[in-house]
Parts: C-alpha cells; sequence; structure tokens
C-alpha cells in the first residue's frame, strides 16, 4: 500500500510540474546575419518566438572603435541595440506570458547612461526598474519579471544607445487541460487509498 502511496504522490508531482514549467531560452542573437561591418539587421517579429520593434543586431567584431558594442558582447559575435533615430525606445512583446529573467547590459558611448525596464501584463504596469549602464563593461541585470507579455527599454535620455546580450526569457505555456486531469487523477487515487487503509471502528 506504501508504494500505491508513492506512486500517486509521484503522478501528482509530475503533473503540477508540468502545469508550472516553460521553456526558458538564451538569446546570444549569434544566429542572425546582420550584414558587413557599418551596417545592422532589424530584429523581426518571430525571433525565438517573440515580437520586436526597434531591436537591431550587429556584429560587433567588425567594429574598429572600441565602445559599448565590444564591451556588451558576451558571446562571439553578435549584439541587440535599440536602433530607432528618434525614439529610442525598443519593445519586445508576445501573445501569451512569458518571464524576462536577465540579459547583459552595456552603454553603447555615455557612461553612466539610465535605461529604464517596464513590463506589462496587458495595459497594466507590473514592473518598473532603472539601471545604471557602463560603457567599459557590461552588467548583468537578473529582471526577474515574472508573467508579462510586453516588456518596454526606455532610454531615460532619448539620444542614448545600450547594448545587450545573452538575454534569458522563460516563455510559460498555456494550461494543459491533459495536465489539470492528471491533477485529478492523482487527487481521487489518493483519496480512495486514504480511505481503504482506514481500519474499520470496532462494536
Amino acid at each position: 500500500m506504501k508504494s500505491s502511496f508513492k506512486s500517486a504522490g509521484i503522478g501528482f508531482l509530475f503533473a503540477g510540474v508540468a502545469l508550472s514549467c516553460g521553456a526558458t531560452t538564451l538569446l546570444n542573437f549569434d544566429d542572425l546575419s546582420p550584414g558587413p561591418a557599418g551596417s545592422y539587421a532589424v530584429i523581426k517579429n518571430g525571433y525565438s518566438g517573440l515580437q520586436w520593434s526597434g531591436f537591431g543586431v550587429l556584429d560587433a567584431t567588425l567594429l574598429t572603435v572600441p565602445d559599448g558594442y565590444q564591451a556588451g558582447m558576451i558571446s562571439t559575435r553578435n549584439v541587440a541595440f535599440n536602433y530607432d533615430q528618434f525614439d529610442r525606445t525598443a519593445v519586445i512583446s508576445s501573445g501569451s506570458a512569458f518571464n524576462l529573467d536577465s540579459a547583459y547590459l552595456t552603454a553603447q558611448v555615455v557612461e553612466g547612461m539610465q535605461v529604464e525596464v517596464q513590463g506589462f501584463v496587458g495595459a497594466q504596469l507590473t514592473y518598473d526598474n532603472t539601471y545604471t549602464l557602463s560603457a567599459s563593461s557590461s552588467t548583468l541585470v537578473h529582471f526577474n519579471y515574472s508573467g508579462i507579455d510586453q516588456v518596454k527599454f526606455i532610454p531615460v535620455n532619448p539620444i542614448t544607445i545600450f547594448v545587450m546580450d545573452n538575454l534569458t526569457v522563460t516563455l510559460v505555456p498555456e494550461p494543459d487541460p491533459s495536465a489539470f486531469l492528471l491533477v485529478g487523477m492523482a487527487l481521487s487515487a489518493l483519496a480512495m487509498m486514504k480511505k481503504a487503509v482506514k481500519r474499520p471502528e470496532s462494536a
């Protein structure tokens, strides 16, 4: 009987994992093709299952003048940056929930530049933090923004550029009906086994 309880408990555990786990992805942008030195490519919607606005990617190893692009390169060769010349705000979004876990951020030129990072659930602002960046070394930022569907990177000074590499996000899966069914079956099995092992009351 103890082994039956153990099996049911294991089933319940795996059901809980199935309901809560997502796919964590490291984005180093090295699988993109930004072109020759002096050029960049816009990160297109759908890259790694996300929607992108205002982000470009370039090959930092091709640049001849040392600046934040090289300093911000964690994985060779590419880095992302906020490319828009008029509105430096850059946005990542998704039709379903995701977690913004961490990223390396670097100022492109302006030492001590600040970038405000806002996380949204629908229209509701749920996270809002400002980070100060260096142009000579990258900063690993642990955002820990959970269950958002949009994140905005807003330079406090709109003419400044930040560099980003090794972005980690977790895509939160939609609830699987079969996982809920498994939870229900495990709970029912536990209840039935507990009832079966009860000793009858003495007369």
